[in-house]
């Protein structure tokens, strides 16, 4: 370590570009300085973890001067796209969004999700941000084309087709249920669909329908609406198409850790690329140019959804490099949109997408939902009805604020989940999200009691189980791994247990109440003594005589002590 500082203090107060060395001799780190000295000097002050872990690897350390700081940063450059430091930027795990693949390859074509567009004979559409889309329209396709998700080979040894027949998802072509000619039309109209021609299918969905309803058939009719909400939903997708090539950058970053993302706009197609990593100064003019060093494909404008400083350089290695001239703007109009997606998007590979984000996202909210109110009932055949209502802000429980409510007995949790819905919103504001545990009858008796008031609410049930969400549109199965479904998990577990809990103790008071009501010389007000003592009719069996004594008098202690052994027996 006492040989790097002197090697740093030996630095001329100039523009250069400095290297630390590992014991193999190869760069660690590459950075550029105005003055040479003083920022090296500054190292073996840091606190920083990286920089120490750095300076703990690092044996050696040269640097060069050059004659400007733009020659500073070429070289910089240079020197990082050629040994790839570790503790530098480096664009190496592009995280693109998905695209969903028709392999025509294959003798009855499958659809799939890919990371990248590479397979010959293959046709590939989207990408799709964000990626969920990609599952939710890859479903919507075997739905509505019997297209088939599997991998397996189709080698006519199979003697029954798999569950997605039977649940209408694949037209089973694995056991000659339909010939080729016959399946390879239903894939002509998939890629139709696939390119924007969805009016067809909207059409037909919107018949079978009417149809359906006309014939009783509710269930289904009510699976159709479903399915033709997101065939609408998927046509509504925002399309941007911009005369001029255009890349619009987002960069975010906190501490060492940085994210970039990029969304490269060719008149109407767009390609989403993202990159994140950690290094000691994160840059995202470093970023920029390592990232056109790779694609090597210069747009005729550069758009940065932040503020970017030493842009000028940017343009200036762009033009020395490439040999043509790029306009770095802010975003402007439509521009605007897209850049703070971008910008949001950096940030949430840093620090993560919240959780109220991801439903907001899911369940096409007007906001992202801060305060989430989860609601459940409990009852045990209609006797002692109880509700409870739980609190969450930010994605976090605020205990102060739950509340239980005592209903009317009756075996009915549709009526019960109305009565606690009408009292609880008289007298409190609506929250951005409302959870009802249960499935799509609850959220129903909900919907029309908030009707009933004239209030709106965004409104969902979750049942359990298969977990299954419900809207007023539509049901949504979410991954397991996502942390909108955790979040969900949480709130309606947490109403659950917040009900169950009241329910417990409004059944032992009722059966404290039954049994020491049946005791002579035990009013209202010894009873009322003995539930703030005893939790359970057994702590009252545990307890002596002489400590109930205390309490009701000798007598009615021994009659107390009889009545609840006789129970007992």
């Amino acid at each position: 370590m006492e040989d790097l500082k002197k090697k740093a203090l030996s630095a001329p107060l100039s523009p250069g570009v400095y290297v630390f060395k590992d014991s193999t001799d190869r760069p660690i780190y590459i950075g550029k300085a105005s003055k040479l000295k003083e920022r090296l000097r500054n190292y073996f002050s840091s606190k920083d973890p990286k920089v120490v872990r750095m300076l703990a690897e690092a044996v050696s350390l040269e640097f060069f001067e050059t004659r400007t700081e733009k020659d500073a940063f070429f070289l910089e450059n240079e020197l990082i796209r050629k040994y790839q430091p570790k503790y530098n930027i480096r664009l190496r795990d592009d995280k693109s969004y998905p695209y969903l693949e028709i392999r025509m390859g294959n003798e009855f074509p499958g659809i799939y999700i890919a990371r990248r567009a590479r397979r010959k004979g293959s046709l590939y559409f989207g990408p799709f941000v964000p990626a969920l889309w990609a599952r939710r329209i890859k479903d919507l396709i075997s739905i509505l084309f019997g297209i088939r998700q599997c991998r397996e080979k189709l080698d006519g040894k199979r003697d029954r087709p798999c569950l997605d027949y039977y649940i209408g998802r694949c037209a089973a072509p694995c056991v000659g249920f339909i010939s080729r000619d016959d399946y390879m039309q239903r894939v002509k109209r998939a890629i139709d669909f696939l390119k924007g021609g969805v009016e067809r299918e909207r059409q037909r969905l919107k018949q079978e329908m009417w149809d359906a309803a006309k014939n009783m058939n509710f269930e289904r009719a009510s699976y159709l609406r479903d399915l033709l909400f997101t065939v609408e939903e998927f046509s509504r997708r925002p399309t941007f198409d911009l005369n001029e090539t255009t890349d619009i950058f987002g960069f975010y970053q906190q501490g060492t850790k940085w994210a970039l993302r990029v969304e490269r706009i060719r008149g109407k197609r767009r390609e989403p690329k993202s990159f994140s990593g950690e290094s000691l100064e994160p840059d995202p003019v470093i970023a920029i140019v390592q990232f056109y060093e790779r694609v090597k494909n210069i747009p005729q404008r550069i758009v940065t959804a932040f503020t970017l400083i030493g842009g000028e350089r940017l343009k200036e290695y762009i033009k020395e490099k490439f040999g043509r001239d790029v306009a770095l703007e802010s975003p402007v109009g439509d521009e605007n949109f897209i850049a703070e997606r971008i910008q949001r998007e950096a940030e949430r590979l840093v620090v993560g997408i919240r959780p109220e984000e991801e439903l907001s996202e899911v369940f096409a909210l007007p906001s992202v939902p801060y305060r989430i109110e989860g609601m459940d009932i409990s009852h045990f055949s209609g006797k002692e009805v109880v509700g409870s209502v739980v609190v969450f802000e930010g994605g976090k429980p605020v205990k102060e604020e739950y509340r239980h409510y005592k209903l009317d007995e009756k075996n009915d949790d549709f009526a019960n989940l109305a009565e606690m819905v009408k009292r609880r919103y008289q007298k409190h504001t609506p929250p951005d999200l409302l959870l009802i545990d249960g499935g799509r009858g609850q959220l129903s008796a909900v919907l029309e009691a908030l009707s009933e008031l004239g209030i709106k609410v965004n409104a969902i049930s979750f049942a359990k189980g298969e977990e299954r969400i419900f809207t007023p549109e539509r049901d949504f199965v979410l991954p397991g791994d996502s942390q909108a479904l955790k979040l969900l998990q949480r709130i309606r577990d947490e109403a659950h247990r917040f009900a169950i809990g009241f329910h417990r103790k409004v059944r032992q008071r009722r059966e404290f109440k039954t049994v020491l009501e049946e005791v002579k010389g035990i009013g209202k007000k010894r009873m009322l003594e003995l539930l703030r003592k005893y939790r359970s009719l057994d702590e009252i069996r545990n307890a002596s005589e002489e400590e109930l004594a205390a309490i009701v008098g000798k007598s009615e202690a021994k009659a107390l002590k009889e009545k609840l052994n006789e129970n007992r027996d």
